[in-house]
């Protein structure tokens, strides 16, 4: 697990390690400095040429300490300055002396294009703007990110790519597009969320000082290490607990038999699909390691009668998986609010059931048992009653800020998955494009509603569920991918490469840091 910290923790973190570990403000910008040092040096000669193009602010003094140490180290390096050197203060201030009369200053957009064409042929140190930048990137400075950015060259961004937003990830009017990143102490969200992540390229953190005792809060970024009790040799199928999967309608048979086949590529001991009458014998056929549970429909659609059938369903089950393909008549949503307000154990809510509970959000209030929901950002628009713009705006605090208002787990779907419980957030950068297809949301509820479903041996709550389930998914995607290729990979592909990621993730030792 990777720390991740918001830019107003990572700004009392650094007045934390300067006022209560004593460490001074230019020695925390000299390990931040050999942070990039460190990184150039590993990839290239002293023959190679290197243009620092810094701002006025610490960032600026970073890349100006970086550039001095490289210097000192035998590089040919060429400092470029966004502003006037009379302009710089404190630490920054100090380190632009050791390059006096030769800092290079652009003030203006014609002299950004005269000097900039230099950085062709080098490796550039981006020491623009740093975690601190909240306003739109214009004028000279969006002059300078594009002319480093068309230059061909090599570039190493210190601490954030210059124009992302280091809570949100967003391209603040325009951003620099580094090959690497070294961030400092703490890695930060934009470096894991879209587009952030993309701009931020390989992301190495780099401790610059000594942390302890201070609280950091809550939000990690799996980097693997995620791991998975091997199972005793005395157990039994109800060892690993009863699912009910609720899901499918005329249509959408294949929903319901996806979450089915990921659950029982997951481990649950027994699983039970709960379908519309119509379609039971379909989901029988394909699934037959499950079993199956007639529930009154009509038109194909679970009806109005169905909830008798539902109770009966339930009565020894250990966890629900409910929502894919189940349609939204009005008797599938009844289900499903009723599912929600019932049965006190673990469930999990995808597709149809997110469309459901977002016509009535408040029936969360009346919630029984540890809920997940796994909305993609088109549904969690839904939930919050807001336009999907406006959910990529700002996705981890929305997620968090309604998972703690309700009482759930939320699973955000995307490019990078957002996993919160409003006190503890995970970020998940794995996947693949293969798996924006139909059906991948389908095999997540399945795995989810498997871990969770542990019977005898406890199974997981909600959070880890949702976390170990996004991960897995993840990963079997991945797997698919590679073999199968993007274009061609389906959603159970994934299903299919599951069992070689839980393998090794039995196989391997419990990583520092897990969550259970």
């Amino acid at each position: 697990m990777i720390p991740v910290v918001t830019k107003q923790i990572m700004k009392a973190a650094d007045t934390f390690m300067s006022e209560n570990m004593h460490i001074p403000s230019r020695i925390l910008m000299e390990n931040a400095a050999f942070g990039i040092t460190e990184a150039l040096c590993a990839k290239f000669g002293k023959e190679t040429r290197v243009a620092a193009v810094c701002g006025t602010g610490n960032n600026g003094g970073d890349g100006l300490a970086a550039a001095r140490q490289l210097k000192a180290k035998g590089y040919d390096v060429s400092v470029f300055l966004a502003g006037k050197a009379a302009e710089l203060t404190g630490d920054a201030a100090e380190n632009a002396k050791f390059f006096a009369g030769k800092i290079v200053e652009i003030t203006n957009s014609p002299a950004a294009r005269v000097y900039l064409s230099r950085l062709r042929g080098c490796v550039v140190i981006d020491a623009l703007f740093g975690t601190g930048l909240s306003r739109e990137v214009t004028g000279l400075f969006a002059q300078i990110i594009y002319y480093m950015n068309s230059s061909g060259a090599y570039i190493i961004s210190c601490d954030i790519p210059s124009g992302i937003d280091a809570d949100t990830g967003a391209v603040l009017g325009t951003a620099v597009l580094a090959n690497e990143t070294v961030t400092f102490q703490f890695a930060k969200p934009g470096h894991f969320l879209f587009p952030g992540r993309e701009h931020t390229g390989r992301l190495t953190v780099k401790e610059i000082g000594a942390a302890e005792g201070f609280d950091i809060g809550n939000i990690r970024a799996v980097d693997g290490g995620l791991h998975l009790e091997k199972r005793r040799p005395d157990s039994h199928k109800g060892s690993y607990g009863r699912l009910a999967c609720v899901a499918g309608s005329a249509g959408f048979s294949g929903a319901a038999i996806m979450c089915v086949k990921a659950a029982l590529r997951s481990g649950a001991g027994l699983v039970t699909a709960g379908v519309p009458a119509g379609i039971q014998q379909t989901v029988s056929s394909a699934c037959p390691e499950s079993m199956t549970f007639a529930l009154d429909d009509s038109s194909g659609s679970l009806s109005e009668n169905c909830i008798q059938g539902l109770d009966s369903l339930m009565r020894d089950k250990d966890a629900l998986a409910a929502g894919p393909g189940l349609s939204l008549s009005e008797g599938a949503k009844g289900a499903v609010y009723h599912m929600v307000c019932n049965y006190d154990i673990r469930k999990v809510f995808d597709a149809d059931a997110l469309n459901a509970i977002a016509q009535d959000v408040n029936v969360l209030d009346y919630k029984t048992g540890d809920i997940v929901l796994t909305p993609h950002p088109a549904e969690f628009a839904r939930l919050l009653g807001i336009e999907t713009e406006d959910v990529m705006k700002d996705p981890l605090n929305l997620a968090r800020d309604f998972a703690s208002k309700y009482g759930v787990t939320l699973l955000l779907k995307g490019a990078t998955t957002i996993v919160t419980n409003g006190s503890k957030t995970a970020l998940i950068p794995h996947g693949t494009p293969g798996m924006a297809k139909g059906g991948s949301g389908d095999v997540l509820t399945g795995v989810i509603g498997s871990l969770m479903c542990g019977g005898k041996r406890g199974g997981m709550e909600g959070f880890p569920a949702a976390l170990y389930g996004a991960y897995i998914c993840a990963k079997a995607g991945e797997a698919a991918a590679e073999a199968l290729g993007e274009y061609s990979m389906t959603a159970m592909d994934t299903v299919g490469r599951i069992p070689e990621v839980m393998k090794q993730m039995a196989q391997q030792k419990a990583g520092k840091g897990q969550w259970k």
